[in-house]
Parts: structure tokens; C-alpha cells; sequence
């Protein structure tokens, strides 16, 4: 592929770019406060050392005093305040349904306004047209996938309260959302395995299954979950479980008792290293947030 010159690039990029390309005439220095410092001589020679220590995890809010940008809490603000978009995390009708979900007495476990927006860059990234959630709780998630989906798109959402599935679906009602959401009221397990229910088989015709599942629920139901999104999710595409790492709990050492929340979790990730890839491809990432540590799994079923 050619270089790109900076002439083809937009305005703002090639203002960006322009004190880098000056300072490598002599030496270029990228270093992060206690971290490592990169040298790059004009013969392309390149030098680099640690300086200080680093932060590996962020400081409590009791730590950080004001320095507020050295907590998890306080870099998703900048972020969601930087990267929300006005379609999407900024959307004040959003703001108004987490609202009415604490008026209902919904807990606060839904996503963070940073995972909801990965989310909808996830759904257009695959090009999903269709999409199941198991775990609806007031539609948050739900919203973020409605608005990435085309218009031509599906979405089933799986809730077992009727009180938060009605939560759900004013919310919808407020954001106006097209495709609309399916609300599925029920156990879970109940309507994916029910023979005569909607779940029975894949839905589509000529290339039938989800091209998208996300499952953020009972977690100690995770495994289930995943052997029923495993059925209905089409090849090529992809599944999701939030909360996958638990605060470590997941790795706790073989023979050591294990949390009943993460005895799901375990036993995917014990079948995906049985599977050794002849299924699936997956990956799991640490995140550490305004929610505090834990993560997300994602699978790529072959």
C-alpha cells in the first residue's frame, strides 16, 4: 500500500500529524508519566527506558484526591464525555430511561455508557442484522443494539421480570427506537428450550441464526446460555457474555471452591479449551471502570 501523504488526510490529522513529522528530523520522545520512554534517532535507531514506576491498577477515589483522571471512575467520564456520540451514549433519552429504571427500583447493573457504545460499534462492525439478548433489565443495552441494527434489522430481547420488561419498553416507547425491540417476558432457559416456542430454531431463512448475541443475566445460568446462543447464532458470527471476569473470581485455582457467579463462566471457558478451536474463537478482556474490575468474553463461532 502507498504512504498517504499528509495532503490527503483531513485538516485536524494533518494539524495532529505535523509536530510528529517535524521532531523525527531529530529525535521523537512519546513517554507516559512512569512508564517508558521511546527514542528515535535519525539514523532509525531506536532507544527506549523505563522511568519510574507504573500504575498498574487505578487509585480509589480516596487515593487520587483531586487527581481524578488517575481512577476508573474518572477516565470513563472523560471518555463517555469525549467519545459519546449524540445518536448514541449522548442521547438524552437514554439518560432519562436509566432514570425511570431507579424510579422502578431496578438495580444499577446495566452497562456502562462506554461497553453500551462498544456494543453498537461491534453490531455495525459485523453487519448484524439480527440480534438476541438475554438479560433485558430496562432496555439500556437493548437501545444501543436497536440503533446500530438497519432498519430492516431484528432484535429479540429475553427479560424474566414483567415489572422491568414493562420498564423496558417505555423506554423504547422514549427513544423511539426502529427496528422496535421484541421483549420475551420468562425465564430464560424456559423460551430458548421451549420446542414450540420462537427460539426453537434459528431465525432467517436463507442464512439462518443470530449474527449477534449478548448475554448479560443469571450468571450462574452462563453456561446454559452459551450452549442456546451456540445453536442460534449463524456462522460467523458472534457471541458475547458480559461480566466474564468477575473481579478474578473466574481464576481461582483448580480444587479451590468456586463462586456460584462464576461456575457458568468457568465451565465455557473449560469447553472453549476442549473445543481447541474446531468451534469457536474466543478472547476475553480484562476492563476496569466506573463499575470496577471485571470484563467481557467474546465468541466467534467458525
Amino acid at each position: 500500500m502507498p504512504p498517504v501523504s499528509a495532503g490527503r488526510l483531513p485538516r485536524v490529522l494533518r494539524a495532529a500529524a505535523a509536530p510528529a513529522r517535524r521532531s523525527l528530523s531529530t529525535t521523537l520522545s512519546a513517554r507516559a508519566d512512569g512508564v517508558t520512554q521511546y527514542t528515535l534517532h535519525a539514523d532509525g535507531k531506536v532507544e527506549h527506558a523505563v522511568k519510574g514506576t507504573r500504575l498498574d491498577v487505578p487509585l480509589t477515589r480516596e487515593q487520587a484526591g483531586e487527581q481524578t483522571h488517575l481512577t476508573a471512575a474518572g477516565v470513563d467520564a472523560y471518555l463517555t464525555r469525549k467519545l459519546a456520540a449524540p445518536d448514541f451514549a449522548a442521547d438524552p433519552a437514554l439518560a432519562r430511561g436509566l432514570a425511570r429504571a431507579d424510579e422502578a427500583g431496578l438495580p444499577r447493573i446495566a452497562v456502562t455508557a462506554q461497553l453500551g457504545q462498544f456494543l453498537a460499534v461491534l453490531t455495525k462492525a459485523v453487519r448484524a442484522e439480527r440480534v438476541l439478548e438475554i438479560g433485558t433489565l430496562g432496555g439500556y443495552s437493548t437501545a444501543f443494539f436497536a440503533k446500530a441494527l438497519p432498519r430492516t434489522g431484528q432484535i429479540d430481547t429475553i427479560e424474566y421480570s414483567p415489572a422491568h420488561a414493562r420498564v423496558a419498553q417505555a423506554n423504547f416507547l422514549d427513544l423511539d427506537l426502529f427496528p422496535f425491540p421484541t421483549v420475551h417476558v420468562g425465564p430464560a432457559l424456559d423460551l430458548l428450550r421451549d420446542p414450540a416456542g420462537v427460539f426453537a430454531r434459528p431465525p432467517g431463512e436463507l442464512d439462518p441464526g443470530y449474527d449477534l448475541v449478548f448475554v448479560d443475566a443469571n450468571k450462574d445460568e452462563y453456561f446454559e446460555y452459551f450452549v442456546e446462543a451456540l445453536r442460534l447464532t449463524k456462522s460467523g458470527g458472534v457471541i458475547v457474555f458480559d461480566n466474564a471476569i468477575r473481579g478474578g473470581r473466574i481464576a481461582v485455582p483448580d480444587g479451590a471452591e468456586v463462586a456460584s457467579d462464576a461456575t457458568g463462566l468457568r465451565k465455557i471457558f473449560d469447553w472453549i479449551e476442549e473445543d481447541a478451536g474446531k468451534t469457536v474463537l474466543s478472547a476475553a478482556i480484562q476492563t476496569v471502570g466506573d463499575k470496577s474490575w471485571d470484563g467481557f468474553a467474546i465468541v466467534y463461532k467458525n
